[in-house]
Order: C-alpha cells, then sequence, then structure tokens
C-alpha cells in the first residue's frame, strides 16, 4: 500500500516541478518585455531628432509575446487507477 502512495506523490511532484518549469519560462520572457519597453521610454541625449525609441521598443516587446509560450500548461496525464 505505500507504494501506491509513493506513485502518487512522484507524480504530484513531477507535475509540480513541471508547472514551475513553465511558471520560470513565463517570467523570464516577461522580464524581457519590461527590459525592452524601459529602453524604449529612456530619454537618451544622444537619439536623432524623429527617433521613435518608444514605438520600436513596443513592437520588439509584442512580437516577443507572440513568440513566447503564453498558453496555459498542458492538463497532467492520468497515472494512477481511475477514480469514476
Amino acid at each position: 500500500m505505500k507504494q501506491i502512495g509513493e506513485a502518487y506523490q512522484q507524480a504530484a511532484v513531477a507535475a509540480l516541478e513541471e508547472r514551475i518549469s513553465v511558471l520560470e519560462g513565463r517570467v523570464t520572457s516577461l522580464a524581457g518585455v519590461v527590459g525592452i519597453l524601459a529602453r524604449g521610454l529612456e530619454d537618451l541625449p544622444t537619439a536623432e531628432p524623429g527617433q521613435r525609441p518608444t514605438a520600436e521598443a513596443a513592437r520588439r516587446a509584442h512580437e516577443l509575446l507572440l513568440t513566447t509560450e503564453l498558453r496555459p500548461p498542458p492538463e497532467p496525464e492520468d497515472t494512477g487507477p481511475a477514480t469514476r
């Protein structure tokens, strides 16, 4: 009976580790987006007149968000006996 409990615990730990990994990836992506936007909002004295760093930063940030996997994580696979 103890082995069954351990199997469920191992599956739960694996699922939790996967969710944490997905969240870490999302946080890293969002940190990159914030960095891009912050640099775009900087008012640099060396910027040429007519440059649009804010618009360029917004475009790059949007592209990064589009290429980042932001959909919910997949449902965990059922590794145990059916409980219906």
